[in-house]
């Protein structure tokens, strides 16, 4: 049983921001105090916790396991605390959310901001990252995943559907004609992100019928915003989510392509570690996504689409 809380929370607080001297300014204690309790833990517990060298620090494997338990552990004792006073209690304290890069920007920002002015005691550390991150090993509240989710210990709420528009600009379509099947993409430029599950592979519905097929194009990127861009400037067909392209698409920029089909759509997640479901600001936070988002997603209004 670990006795000292206050070094268990201290090596919480180095592993979550990844640095003694922003740790020990969190906690307001001297760096070399932040450093005799890490030492003072890993000699209870008779194991290396962290490795240390002059330029970077990294988490040992023993070290994973605790900040995975200890984040657990502190996250419900919080949750407890906050019941206990929910008659008065106020969100506050550091939320860390991970999201993808191209829906950070353009989607998420103006919701946190707004999350902030309505709730003034909690701070936001935002990243914005395309690759699929370990929520729990790398210490996040919440994550927003764009995805099929399969089995997971983790906890989701699903906030919305995400549409899916096959388009190209006007200029390529006048120079290589318009495709009228999925099987017409065979043999046209189209644009691949590289992190869907099966990269080139598109997956197409309608009443009944179904197409995979396989494309194959000049750009791949693992940024949306970039492969929409080149889409703008005629080099390929893009298969986009609408919350990256909406603009493009209202301007008449990008024309969709095979309305009357439905390409495979995935939905949007808030994915919370276990034990954080039920902490007031991951609460709150998820509770202003889901209406700040409402039924139907703001960049989903008005687009030149068949209805959903």
């Amino acid at each position: 049983m670990i006795r000292d809380l206050d070094a268990l929370r201290t090596f919480v607080a180095i592993a979550t921001l990844g640095n003694f001297a922003r740790a020990s300014d969190k906690l307001s204690i001297s760096r070399a105090m932040a450093s005799k309790r890490v030492a003072d833990l890993e000699a209870e517990l008779g194991v290396k916790l962290i490795n240390r060298t002059t330029r970077a620090m990294s988490l040992t494997e023993a070290g994973r396991k605790l900040f995975s338990a200890a984040e657990t552990m502190f996250g419900l004792l919080e949750s407890v605390e906050e019941e206990i006073h929910s008659a008065t209690a106020v969100p506050r304290g550091l939320l860390r959310v991970n999201a993808p890069m191209s829906f950070g920007i353009r989607c998420l920002s103006p919701i946190i901001d707004a999350f902030l002015q309505e709730n003034e005691q909690v701070s936001v550390q935002l990243t914005l990252d395309d690759r699929v991150v370990d929520i729990v090993e790398e210490g996040y509240d919440v994550a927003i995943r764009i995805r099929n989710l399969g089995d997971s210990s983790l906890t989701a709420r699903r906030l919305a559907p995400t549409r899916m528009a096959v388009c190209a600009a006007p200029a390529y379509l006048e120079r290589h004609g318009k495709p009228e099947r999925p099987q017409d993409l065979i043999g046209h430029d189209c644009l691949v992100y590289d992190y869907l599950a099966r990269q080139n592979i598109w997956n197409f519905s309608r009443e009944g019928e179904s197409a995979d097929i396989r494309v194959s194009g000049r750009l791949h990127s693992n940024n949306g915003d970039v492969l929409v861009q080149a889409a703008v400037d005629g080099i390929g067909i893009m298969l986009a989510p609408t919350f990256i392209a909406y603009q493009a698409l209202r301007s008449g920029a990008l024309l969709p392509i095979l309305p009357e089909w439905r390409a495979g759509e995935p939905s949007l997640y808030a994915v919370m570690p276990p034990g954080r479901v039920d902490v007031l600001k991951v609460r709150r936070f998820v509770e202003h996504l889901a209406k700040a988002i409402g039924k139907v997603p703001f960049w989903d209004k008005d687009l030149p689409l068949a209805p959903a």
